[in-house]
């Protein structure tokens, strides 16, 4: 549409009465009483219209003719802002900030906004990479979130069918030496110095702590329903069900900081694009080319993300 307009401008250009503005017909000539010079002919018309020199022939001659200069309008030729080579767009801070602010919601998205004012293949090419980064960050976190959590519920189901408070407070030795402890704030109370002692947490204060202590400290190895009495020649504190509970929280555990590292991943996907995207915004507002100069990719290696800082020439 817009190459069409060309062609039509030029077409009235030849259409329009020529000659001084408000002038309307065939243009005024004089006749030229003398003979021509070089490469210019007097003209074949007398000022009342009829031919001087009916036999002439009128190839190569000159007739004038009046013109004005017509301005075509701003769209049409120009184009939309940064929509064609040769264009230099208009980058302001506003673009610059709506730009940053798009990547910090969703890498490759300011990007795509500077791509719309540059058109630059290296800038476009740019989003799906900080896409396919985020998808996966996002994939990879809920997965090992999930997987985290279902752990987490199998190793809190083991240890309550496995470990108890009441067989701890029996079997803890110096529980026996006191003739058993009557409750968890006896033991924390009268325990204090003994060599097998650790704060007792109840799960009503903090389920977390408790199910990390009872799999974590030797003085709660006698809550196991596994625990040879402390007296016995065989005793160990690492008692099989206790070596389980302790596998399955690990686990739990791994996949739990697996999905913190995904966290962290996506936050750095972020900041990497808000930097990339600052650096396009500045040369767009420079007038210079994006695709030169100093840039920075963002890649995964052995699926740790990395950021790669080059310079084009």
């Amino acid at each position: 549409m817009r190459i069409a307009v060309v062609p039509f401008i030029a077409m009235l250009l030849v259409l329009l009465p020529s000659g001084p503005s408000g002038a309307s017909g065939p243009p005024s000539v004089k006749e030229s009483p003398g003979p021509a010079g070089p490469g210019i002919a007097s003209s074949v018309f007398r000022a009342d219209g009829s031919l001087a020199r009916p036999n002439a022939a009128i190839l190569g001659e000159r007739l004038p003719a009046y013109a004005t200069r017509v301005a075509a309008p701003g769209g049409f030729l120009a184009g939309a802002q940064g929509s064609g080579p040769g264009t230099k767009a208009s980058w302001g801070g506003r673009n610059t900030a709506i730009a940053i602010i798009a990547s910090a919601i969703l890498p490759g998205m300011g990007e795509l906004y500077c791509y719309r004012a540059s058109r630059d293949s290296w800038t476009l090419a740019r989003v799906p990479v900080f896409l396919a980064v985020e998808g996966y960050l996002w994939y990879s976190y809920a997965d090992n979130h999930d997987k985290g959590k279902d752990k987490k519920a199998e190793y809190e189901a083991f240890a309550d069918a496995h470990w108890s408070l009441d067989r701890f407070l029996t079997n803890h030795p110096c529980c026996e030496g006191l003739g058993g402890c009557e409750s968890w704030q006896d033991y924390n109370e009268s325990c204090k110095n003994d060599y097998n002692y650790f704060y007792y947490t109840p799960i009503e204060e903090d389920r977390e702590e408790y199910y990390e202590n009872i799999g974590k400290y030797n003085a709660f190895a006698f809550g196991w329903d596994d625990a040879l009495d402390y007296a016995d020649p065989a005793f160990t504190y690492d008692t099989p069900h206790r070596e389980k509970y302790v596998g399955i929280r690990k686990s739990s555990d791994d996949y739990l900081l697996e999905a913190d590292q995904r966290l962290m991943g996506l936050i750095v996907n972020r900041v990497v694009s808000m930097v990339d995207t600052a650096w396009l915004s500045y040369r767009l507002s420079k007038g210079q080319d994006p695709d030169k100069g100093w840039g920075i990719r963002f890649k995964t290696f052995e699926q740790t993300p990395i950021v790669v800082i080059n310079r084009r020439f």
